[in-house]
């Protein structure tokens, strides 16, 4: 609990809290009014993004919303549990929902027709708010907060999710050098899509990769020190890996010619990995575990 505020931190607790409220609810007003829902709010791309888009707005309107949603609400009521929702979100919500759905339309290309512009004040909400979660989030955390960690079952966590971030890098990296070797995908998906394409890759290849890699070497050499960084690291891997699995999910459902076989393999792997990883590093906060 918060004991004995400050006039200055009991705006701030107020300012974050409604911040990750007005947040959830923007969130979930995008996915209601997008393609898996009411389809107000028309994508200027492919079919194939837009089906993944649907993919990705059930994530959010079942994961993500809630997280943004409590966290604010016991941030206000000055939980400490709060911070170990709000922190789930920053990074995910800023890269992927805020960015990428603003950018993604292909809106040079003379086929496709959306509005999604218009609804533009929508995705500059989750990208300010994310920015201010981002800052926020990191100062709530201690060295103290970090649990105990079994060396011998941390090299095999490490060990695994290696692994699968390096399969991962691999499926995109073969993607890239085929588009810039014959000027597409095997599927077609790129000459569909460019805009979705590049916003992609480089956000995987560029961030959420290079991210992982990042928060597993601080989880084996930085435990205590860098506690808060890979809670927002691995709230970022559970919340990005579970949006790709429903893309997949949905794409399956839907027949879609650009469905790829292998991620079906190794997103639902990483996904769970990534769960893993986040229970170990607060399982020393789990409601059953002893105080």
């Amino acid at each position: 609990m918060i004991k004995n505020e400050s006039k200055q931190e009991i705006f701030e607790r107020y300012v974050i809290g409604l911040t990750a409220i007005v947040m959830g609810l923007t969130i979930g007003i995008i996915s209601i009014f997008g393609s898996l829902g009411l389809d107000i709010i028309k994508y200027a791309s492919s079919e194939s993004a837009i089906t993944q888009g649907m993919g990705q707005d059930l994530v959010n309107l079942v994961l993500i919303t809630p997280l943004c949603l409590i966290g604010g609400f016991l941030y206000i009521l000055k939980r400490d549990n709060a911070k170990y929702f709000l922190i789930l979100v920053p990074l995910y919500s800023l890269l992927y929902t805020g960015l990428a759905y603003g950018l993604f339309p292909e809106w040079s290309h003379p086929v496709y027709t959306g509005n999604s512009e218009q609804f533009s004040i929508l995705f500059y909400i989750v990208i300010i708010g994310s920015l201010l979660l981002l800052v926020s989030t990191l100062s709530m955390f201690s060295p103290e907060d970090a649990p105990e960690f079994n060396r011998r079952n941390l090299t095999i966590y490490i060990t695994l999710m290696t692994i699968f971030l390096v399969l991962f890098a691999f499926m995109w990296i073969g993607e890239y050098l085929e588009v810039l070797t014959t000027g597409d995908t095997s599927t077609g998906s790129y000459s569909e899509a460019p805009t979705i394409f590049w916003v992609v890759r480089y956000f995987d290849l560029g961030i959420t990769i290079p991210l992982g890699f990042i928060g597993l070497y601080l989880l084996y050499t930085r435990t205590e020190q860098a506690y808060p960084v890979m809670l927002l690291f691995f709230g970022f891997f559970v919340t990005i890996s579970s949006a790709v699995v429903g893309m997949a999910i949905v794409m399956l459902l839907k027949n879609d010619p650009n469905f790829q076989p292998g991620g079906l393999i190794i997103f639902p792997i990483l996904s769970l990995l990534a769960w893993v990883g986040l229970l170990y590093l607060i399982k020393d906060k789990l409601p059953w575990k002893k105080s």
